[in-house]
């Protein structure tokens, strides 16, 4: 690879924070793609098979909830919930959608994934990770 083609490159994985306009901010793309994702990607359907009362369950890249309260609704008020993302605009709108819900068993981090120090060794029943890479 010549210097021109490793500057080019350069160039394009330092653009730091600057907002990528390919993609909408995740609050938009929800609102557009809701419907089509509850089509498409039931919560229920996926989630019902793995998940039962009383189980503890980590939702790492919960995002705003798509599955997490759908989750919090499999495993009733004698299970719990860890809600794992790194944005807080996606756990502030989860904890607004879980009291509004009235579910008391979901308990939202905004964290890493690979920071769950919150979480007590062995204690966990079923973890999922939709998307999170």
């Amino acid at each position: 690879m010549s210097n021109e083609e490793k500057q080019k490159v350069e160039k394009r994985h330092s653009l730091g924070n600057r907002r990528s306009y390919r993609h909408p901010p995740w609050n938009i793309s929800l609102s557009i793609m809701g419907p089509f994702r509850q089509f498409f990607e039931p919560p229920q359907r996926l989630v019902e098979p793995y998940v039962k009362k009383g189980q503890v369950v980590a939702d790492l890249g919960c995002g705003p909830g798509y599955y997490t309260l759908v989750l919090a609704k499999n495993v009733g008020p004698e299970g719990k919930i860890y809600a794992v993302d790194l944005d807080k605009k996606c756990i502030q709108a989860l904890e607004k959608k879980a009291a509004k819900a009235g579910y008391h068993n979901i308990e939202a981090h905004a964290s890493s994934a690979a920071d769950l120090s919150f979480i007590k060794d062995k204690s966990v029943d079923f973890i999922l990770a939709n998307g999170l890479l």
